[in-house]
């Protein structure tokens, strides 16, 4: 499978990730697209896998990210990255999700995701993604209340950390949170 189309994000103070996939995919020629953010990787195995593979059955495949948080592993999700030009659209201003129609495969081999390189630039992130977050989940019609500003902020802590994810990281997943759910009240006032 050689004839797949690499597209890198690599756009800065992007508003909405999805829309800005979406344009990418309108604008590609190849059949099959991969999906890569200026933050990731392919893996030496993930490229070896592709070029095998036999895509004849399917429209999408998920594939293992590797997640690194200052250096440190800290888990690894499963995203669709690669899939057939017209098998579907990206959804969500942000955490997008790719929407495949069709029949989606699982990839063994991961993309490196390095998220960030300091502290003050993941600080600057989390600020910049929970407002993109807030303006969401008001696009969404979800609203925000003293309970998900007081409450919502441990229970992501816990499950961050109950995940393997390390302490500071589950301590800013946290501050994310109790950011994005204060935004959301912040926009309901206006």
């Amino acid at each position: 499978m050689n004839k797949i189309e690499i597209i890198t994000l690599k756009k800065s103070e992007i508003t909405d990730f999805a829309k800005e996939r979406n344009e990418l995919l309108k604008k590609s020629k190849r059949e099959w697209i991969f999906f890569v953010d200026s933050d990731e990787k392919i893996s030496k195995d993930l490229k070896k896998e592709i070029n095998k593979l036999d895509p004849e059955d399917y429209s999408g495949f998920y594939i293992k990210r590797e997640n690194y948080f200052l250096g440190r592993y800290i888990g690894t999700d499963k995203i669709i990255r690669l899939g057939k030009r017209n098998s579907g659209k990206w959804q969500r201003r942000v955490h997008e999700v790719w929407k495949i129609k069709g029949n989606v495969g699982q990839l063994k081999n991961p993309i490196i995701h390095n998220s960030v390189k300091n502290l003050h630039e993941y600080i600057d992130k989390i600020n910049f993604y929970s407002s993109l977050h807030a303006q969401e989940n008001m696009s969404q019609g979800k609203r925000s209340d003293i309970f998900k500003i007081v409450f919502y902020p441990p229970a992501k802590f816990f499950q961050s950390l109950v995940s393997g994810r390390g302490f500071v990281f589950s301590m800013l997943q946290s501050f994310h949170s109790f950011l994005s759910w204060t935004k959301v009240w912040q926009l309901q006032e206006k």
